[in-house]
């Protein structure tokens, strides 16, 4: 009987492309039960809701939408808790698809009809029968620097609102404004003790120094005492700074909170997926989740390829494993794509080319698709091989459109976005680097055991990573040194 064959090398491009292009886009169904993540935030007026979720979810400011005729939505220059604006479901509809914001308003302290209202939604979340219309997460956001370090609001919250098994994260905000008036008081005693006298060095971090012992001697002790009292029991601390974008001290707390917060739900559950999709500010914790997603893959690949003469990894079944792999992605990245651009089949198929010509001779593996399987475990590192180089590819042309989407505020993804994406991947030395070492360390004994998969995919996304930041490295040093002959001829031009 004729066995025909794929080595998936260009020659064999069209027939497994024409195969995959056959197969049809469906949704992972890891996130169906429940596609958003529901979360309520509470603090009083000023107290940095608005610029924490815009930062967490990367939304622009007042651009939430309500199911209700008033468009509230996440913003600090609402004042007061108007009693049914918790009940409001607050979305991003083109920003952010993933996430169901509830806000308190201004929740300030002595508004007892707010207060009982936001004790009643709490109450209603709790005991939904289903995860979608249940609450996820509460933070509660509370501004440091006040004269109370902590007000009779957040005491009666913690006291006496029962929130069940909801994780609450009690949010610290404004810790830079702390360190700022702690520099501005250093600095006017520097001036009037040596005027004329430089600026310390060390004088930001002793400013910073003096916040950490505020927070750590007042605002903590107090906050822990009155939750010591509270019927809470799965509640975390975090202090965040709210500084100009493009700050490290605040994208350190920004991504603290989301990392804590993640650690905060459920391991077994789908709330974490969930979580990482919807948080558009780390992307380590997007590309860890993504390794255990294709990981998944790997080994049930890896199953059904352990015993000989079963029909299993053809071209079209390939496809098919690679398309579930990037359909999780997907999902997972929640990049903008309001036009559905990465469904689109042309699309999909420029992902898989490009994914497939991963090593250096334009093929994935020596003759590693066999539609049918006749050495069974002996080609198994081959197949593992192919598939951990298609999940490094994804991962890596997801994360650079990932960060080209922040960088330019939210561009949404464009056909010739993706095109010039994968097309730089693929010419590139990120996917030789990511291929080399995937080919060096896929054995036989290896591809059965999940943590040296895990391994071996993680430290390949790694190398890419570090050849990718070589690369921008020296082409920022190349423009530099034209960029200053240009100078130094025009200087020599003005000299002359």
């Amino acid at each position: 009987m004729d066995v025909k064959t794929y080595s998936l090398d260009d020659k064999h491009y069209d027939d497994v492309l024409e195969s995959y292009d056959k197969s049809t886009f469906y949704p992972a169904d890891i996130l169906a039960e429940c596609p958003k993540f529901r979360i309520l935030v509470i603090g009083q007026t000023g107290a940095g809701k608005t610029t924490i979720c815009s930062k967490v979810f990367d939304v622009s400011e007042g651009a939430g939408t309500s199911k209700t005729p008033r468009n509230l939505g996440i913003s600090h220059y609402s004042r007061g808790t108007q009693m049914h604006q918790v009940w409001n479901e607050i979305t991003f509809p083109g920003q952010n698809e993933d996430i169901i914001l509830h806000d308190s308003g201004g929740f300030e302290a002595g508004n007892e009809a707010g207060f009982e209202e936001i004790q009643k939604f709490i109450e209603s979340k709790l005991y939904a029968s289903k995860l979608p219309d249940q609450l996820h997460c509460i933070w509660y956001c509370i501004p440091l620097g006040g004269p109370r370090p902590i007000q009779t609001s957040e005491e009666r919250f913690f006291q006496e609102v029962d929130v069940g098994d909801i994780p609450v994260i009690a949010v610290f905000t404004h810790f830079d404004d702390v360190e700022n008036k702690y520099e501005f008081t250093l600095m006017k005693k520097h001036q009037r003790e040596r005027p004329g006298a430089g600026i310390p060095a060390d004088l930001s971090q002793t400013a910073h120094a003096l916040a950490v012992r505020d927070y750590d001697e007042t605002y903590l002790p107090q906050l822990k005492k009155v939750i010591r009292g509270g019927p809470h029991k799965n509640i975390e601390i975090r202090r965040v700074a709210i500084p100009p974008d493009g700050d490290p001290a605040g994208e350190q707390g920004i991504n603290d909170l989301i990392e804590t917060t993640f650690n905060m739900l459920d391991k077994e559950g789908s709330l974490r997926r969930l979580w990482i999709s919807a948080q558009q500010q780390s992307a380590h914790l997007k590309r860890d989740e993504s390794i255990e997603i294709a990981i998944e893959y790997v080994m049930r690949v890896n199953v059904s390829n352990s015993l000989p003469f079963v029909p299993f990894l053809g071209g079209g079944m390939f496809a098919a494993s690679f398309n579930d792999i990037l359909c999780r992605l997907i999902l997972q990245w929640g990049l903008i794509d309001t036009s559905g651009v990465l469904k689109k089949n042309s699309t999909r198929r420029r992902l898989f080319e490009a994914c497939l010509k991963l090593s250096k001779g334009g093929r994935i593996a020596t003759k590693v698709g066999l539609a049918v399987n006749i050495a069974g475990p002996f080609t198994t590192h081959l197949i593992t091989a192919a598939l951990l180089k298609a999940a490094a590819g994804l991962i890596l042309i997801f994360e650079d459109l990932f960060w080209k989407q922040r960088e330019q505020q939210g561009l949404k993804l464009t056909i010739q976005a993706v095109e010039q994406a994968t097309s730089e991947f693929a010419k590139g030395k990120i996917r030789e680097a990511a291929a080399a070492h995937i080919d060096g360390t896929v054995v036989s004994g290896s591809a059965y055991r999940i943590e040296r998969c895990r391994d071996i995919l993680t430290t390949a996304i790694r190398v890419a990573k570090d050849e990718r930041t070589r690369s921008e490295q020296a082409a920022a040093a190349l423009k530099k040194r034209g960029t200053e002959k240009v100078s130094s001829a025009s200087s020599s031009r003005r000299t002359n």
